[in-house]
């Protein structure tokens, strides 16, 4: 009996390092997409960040918003064709909480949209728009895998720390209202947390860096991805971001401050339909989810900008598919689609007379790193 259960271990680790070695010398499912990494020269961090100061945690436990960036560290993240320098603040975000003048201030939430992954420091949303404005600093608030109830509770948190007379608020059309259910369940339900990985988690990760790992979580992805990602709002998504729309909004207001939220789309709504993406229908699931935002809108009295037509009028001016706006495998918003989305943002406020605006004309790409030659500043 042991003689037989040792010989088909044995057979099996055998296969399974046939399969593995496969999968490495030909790649057929592209498991390794980030050009970037292959080019490191660097000791990388998780297959992705370099640091320069701080590091190996890139987020820490938060007793309120579950997690954050760990405060004061920099890094490079290596992702896509590029690599980005990230400069984290003693708050745990990117950019300076004031100006070195004497600026309004001006508080932006969000995801990692708003955090600006794929972006250096120059490029991203708040950042283009603080280089842009004459009179006004844009505190980025934005933390990636947030949805709109932390945003909501990042606010609470720093509403009184930062004088402020308007808050915007990016929403993701994609998984935002799907990140709400998570953070729900680990509200009700927060458990214990550790910085150090338990021994199970160990294993997990040291599979999930296997060629055969991801090849098991790509197929355990195919069959639960339908059911974690409906192709319309479920009941309980819509009143998350109820509850998230009319807190912050009422929170705001009584900071005596006006509320803008923009509604980002994303990349799977410009794109072909033999293209596999997360939902059936996800041009249909991002219509629901901005006609939920802007009921909210008319519900609570905040002002909402759909995002939509405007990366699409941008890209077609450009002579550009609305989809190059985003990075690949990566689909964050690229430098690209943060200077149109910003454009926007900065066209608005100063329409509403909240700030004046010397915008670019065209795009600047102010800073650039070469994935082969990093070094910190």
């Amino acid at each position: 009996m042991f003689k037989n259960f040792f010989l088909i271990t044995i057979s099996a680790l055998v296969s399974l390092g046939i399969v593995e070695i496969g999968l490495r010398l030909f790649d057929p499912l592209n498991f390794e997409p980030h050009i970037s990494r292959k080019q490191a020269t660097v000791p990388l961090v998780n297959s992705e960040n370099f640091f320069c100061e701080g590091g190996p945690d890139r987020r820490s436990p938060h007793d309120i918003v579950y997690s954050r960036e760990t405060p004061n560290q920099s890094y490079f993240e290596f992702r896509n064709a590029t690599v980005t320098l990230i400069e984290i603040n003693e708050h745990g975000f990117r950019g300076d909480f004031s100006s070195d003048y004497d600026k309004a201030q001006i508080m932006v939430l969000g995801d990692s949209f708003t955090r600006g992954t794929l972006a250096d420091e120059t490029e991203t949303i708040p950042a283009l728009l603080s280089m842009w404005s004459e009179d006004s600093h844009f505190v980025n608030l934005g933390t990636g895998g947030h949805g709109t109830l932390q945003s909501a509770l990042t606010y609470e948190e720093f509403k009184d720390q930062i004088p402020h007379k308007t808050v915007l608020m990016f929403v993701f059309n994609r998984n935002d209202l799907v990140d709400n259910i998570r953070f729900r369940k680990w509200q009700e339900n927060p458990g214990t947390r550790s910085q150090n990985p338990t021994l199970v988690q160990k294993i997990k990760r040291a599979i999930g860096k296997l060629y055969v790992g991801k090849l098991i979580l790509q197929f355990k992805q195919i069959l639960s991805y339908q059911e974690l990602y409906p192709s319309i709002p479920t009941e309980t998504e819509k009143a998350l971001l109820f509850e998230s729309l009319r807190d912050l909004t009422q929170s705001v207001e009584d900071q005596g401050a006006q509320l803008f939220v923009f509604s980002l789309p994303d990349i799977s709504e410009f794109i072909g339909e033999d293209t596999v993406t997360f939902r059936d229908d996800p041009i249909g699931y991002a219509n629901a989810t901005r006609a939920l935002i802007a009921q909210g809108a008319e519900d609570y009295g905040y002002t909402y900008v759909n995002l939509k037509p405007v990366l699409e009028q941008f890209s077609e001016d450009l002579g550009i598919s609305t989809s190059s706006l985003f990075g690949t495998p990566d689909h964050h918003m690229q430098e690209l689609g943060n200077f149109a989305v910003a454009s926007k943002v900065a066209q608005l406020l100063q329409d509403e007379d909240i700030s004046v605006f010397n915008p670019d004309v065209k795009f600047i790409d102010r800073t650039q790193f070469d994935p082969a030659s990093v070094a910190c500043p």
